[in-house]
């Protein structure tokens, strides 16, 4: 929907009271040009109302509820859920004391400058009785998502001492990984999908809705396990700030949740009999986390090596769209599972203009010098380094 200027909505009023009323000359009418200028600011804000509603009767341009959007009432009506919300990690500590002494509930530790993630605070709801010289704490994240997120072995400090209590504690285990809130990007792109898939009752584009109720999935990549019968290979991949590595590796508790969803409908006010989802002629199911395939990027003869940061970025953005193909899923329009060494010249000599030079570029798959890849299965690219020689 175009949207009329100011100015074009003040000339078009200013126009058609002159024709309307026979006057020649607008000049000293300040009458016709006050009620111009408030009519055109009038007609301004029509538009513009009527150009957000026009946005918002689709999902794939609609706004969040939270500038006033409808996205989330399709996404409500479609996946029957709202975005994820970020979840707060909550784990298992270790600490030492004498017999006898206590931590009171709501005693708050904070992670170490060593920590995972330095300089956050965690409650433990619980009071806790040393019955020994050392106790196993629950404590939970005071900030939800992979912000405050732990791994075994991080330290933590008391934020007050206790009496007969060491300050110190270390992570023994994770209860309830941290997860990032749903980006609405990625939520909308679930909601769209779902719109475009009409359930099959078992096929590819099934399986994927499906784990789409799982929090942290950013895709999954269903096959048939070659030689069997009623068997699949599922790969799963996770956002990336949810991911054991930044890089879509999913964690045990995702590939968990994913295995969860697919057998069953969280949707927990169904009945039991609505919720079931694998279907019968599928006798077991398999799940993997993907398998990074590294990038590297060298460059010959890069006339300014100041640039290498932007390029690597550059890349980085490109391949993350990079992903193999799902026949029966994914539109076959627009396959997009293949790099070419073409598209990361093309990637330079943009971030690099025409001023600055090189002479040579290879790309390294995995070590392994390569003009062309495919990926497949559960490979998934990476770019780990772009360097200058």
């Amino acid at each position: 929907m175009t949207i009329p200027t100011y100015n074009e909505l003040y000339t078009s009023i200013l126009t058609d009271l002159r024709n309307k009323l026979e006057i020649r000359f607008i000049v000293g009418k300040l009458v016709l040009i006050a009620f111009a200028a408030v009519q055109a600011a009038k007609l301004k804000l029509i538009y513009l109302t009527s150009a957000f509603i026009y946005k918002n009767i689709f999902p794939d341009t609609a706004d969040s509820e939270d500038l006033g959007g409808t996205l989330e009432r399709f996404g409500l009506v479609k996946l029957n859920r709202l975005p994820f919300d970020a979840i707060a990690g909550e784990y298992f500590i270790t600490v030492s004391g004498e017999i006898g002494a206590t931590i009171q509930p709501n005693t708050t530790f904070k992670s170490l400058d060593t920590a995972s993630s330095p300089d956050k605070l965690f409650i433990c709801q619980d009071l806790f009785t040393f019955t020994g010289l050392t106790g196993t704490v629950k404590i939970i994240a005071l900030e939800a998502g992979t912000g405050s997120r732990l791994e075994v072995g991080d330290q933590l400090q008391v934020t007050a001492p206790i009496a007969l209590v060491n300050s110190f504690a270390i992570v023994l285990s994770v209860d309830i990984e941290a997860i990032e809130a749903e980006k609405i990007e990625d939520y909308r792109f679930k909601v769209i999908q779902a719109y475009r898939s009409e359930p099959q009752g078992g096929a590819r584009i099934d399986y994927m809705l499906w784990a789409g109720d799982a929090a942290g999935v950013r895709r999954i990549y269903p096959y048939v396990k070659i030689g069997f019968v009623g068997e699949l290979n599922i790969y799963v991949e996770a956002n990336p700030l949810d991911s054991l590595d930044g890089f879509g590796t999913p964690t045990a508790t995702i590939l968990t949740d994913v295995e969860s969803v697919i057998e069953l409908d969280p949707d927990i006010t169904k009945p039991m009999s609505d919720r079931g989802r694998r279907p019968m002629s599928v006798f077991d199911i398999h799940y993997f986390a993907i398998s990074l395939k590294a990038v590297d990027v060298i460059i010959t003869d890069l006339s300014d090596p100041s640039f290498l940061t932007s390029i690597k970025s550059a890349i980085t953005d490109y391949i993350f769209n990079i992903r193999p193909y799902i026949g029966g899923a994914d539109d076959p329009n627009s396959i997009n599972d293949k790099i070419y060494i073409s598209d990361i010249f093309n990637i330079v000599i943009s971030v690099i203009g025409k001023i600055n030079t090189f002479s040579a570029i290879v790309m390294e798959i995995d070590d392994v010098p390569l003009n062309l890849y495919q990926f497949i299965n559960g490979n998934i690219p990476y770019c780990r380094n772009v360097t200058a020689v």
